[in-house]
């Protein structure tokens, strides 16, 4: 089987906007050869939603929609009514979607839509890209076709019926291409991600305490996490060598990883999921960038790829040696490094994996 000409329902744990996670990329990817309906996650219970249920369909693109509804009864964590909500939604949902061929059901959300043939589809795979609690995806795993992980580490807490899939995440021929300026200079460190809890708030102050004639760009959705240091860094401009620039859509941020002499991925390893690499790291090696970063625990983390670091000490002596690990040679290599993991390589292996 091929993934073309197909209609794809890709159900998402986060809503579509300016903010893509490997999910978007995904949907927007598939969207080149197939027509994919990107499902949002849904807005919260209001009474009125019982008596009518409404879907919204927008378009991305003439082959990309984003698909909204409401749910159609409250308290869906409790399985009965889980289950009810499901067969009334998904029935709206068959009604609204237009098949150009036959339906692949695509899924990144364990909470949602655990039963692929109430949505019709020939074809269904989970596609797990985080660690997840919850006792509803054990019901999705056993219903699926077929289960891919972007790593191993996705493997200890799941038991696929059959032998998973076991991919990287994957970049886009676009991100490897400068393409319009920014207003800061070039020369600072850069930041991509969510800003809150999973970042090692000791290690971000040290840094800034140790290099105030740096500049250091944070990009990313700021959220309010009660912790002094990080309410002094984020929220009370302590120090002055720090930019809080806010969310940019995705398809920008390569401009600035492009003007930055280095990227920063600060994680706190001690937070769940924090050890697998995340998508942010294929972005910052397409454009060629040294990333200084803690040992992840799976594949990419290469000395000749990842400038890591075992604790603060070493990660400040990383960033003092930047210039060591920006050669053109070494840019090179990353570059072509991370075209490997170009999704059109990766939408082969996952149609000789089904097939």
């Amino acid at each position: 089987m091929q993934l073309k000409n197909k209609t794809i329902l890709i159900i998402s744990n986060e809503p579509w906007g300016d903010i893509w996670y490997s999910k978007h990329n995904w949907a927007n990817e598939l969207s080149k050869n197939n027509l994919v309906y990107f499902i949002d996650p849904p807005k919260k219970w209001k009474f009125v939603d019982f008596f009518k249920t409404k879907i919204n369909i927008e378009n991305y693109s003439d082959s990309l929609k984003i698909l909204r509804y409401n749910n159609k009864l409250p308290f869906t964590r409790f399985d009965f009514l889980f289950k009810i909500n499901e067969r009334c939604i998904t029935r709206k949902i068959n009604k609204n979607v237009k098949s150009i061929n036959k339906i692949i059901f695509w899924s990144f959300d364990p909470y949602r839509f655990s039963r692929p043939a109430l949505l019709k589809s020939y074809r269904s795979i989970y596609f797990r890209v985080d660690e997840y609690i919850v006792k509803r995806e054990a019901t999705l795993i056993k219903n699926v076709d077929e289960v891919i992980l972007t790593s191993k580490e996705l493997l200890k807490n799941i038991t696929p019926s059959k032998k998973p899939l076991i991919i990287t995440h994957g970049i886009s021929e676009e991100e490897f291409e400068f393409t319009s300026d920014i207003k800061y200079k070039k020369g600072y460190f850069l930041y991509v991600g969510n800003i809150d809890y999973r970042l090692d708030i000791d290690l971000i102050e040290k840094i800034l305490i140790e290099f105030p004639n740096e500049i250091f760009i944070f990009i990313g959705k700021l959220n309010n996490i009660n912790n002094k240091k990080f309410q002094e860094i984020f929220y009370e401009n302590k120090y002055n060598n720090i930019i809080i620039h806010g969310v940019e859509h995705f398809k920008n941020l390569k401009n600035y990883i492009y003007k930055s002499k280095g990227c920063l991925a600060p994680m706190d390893l001690n937070i769940h999921g924090n050890s697998i690499h995340h998508h942010k790291t294929l972005q910052y090696l397409a454009m060629g960038k040294p990333i200084i970063s803690p040992i992840f625990n799976d594949e990419i983390n290469k000395e000749h790829i990842i400038v890591s670091y075992k604790n603060n000490d070493e990660a400040i002596q990383r960033i003092r040696e930047i210039d060591l690990y920006n050669s053109n040679e070494q840019c090179r290599y990353r570059i072509n490094y991370a075209k490997q993991f170009l999704y059109s390589n990766l939408i082969k292996k996952i149609e000789k994996f089904i097939n």
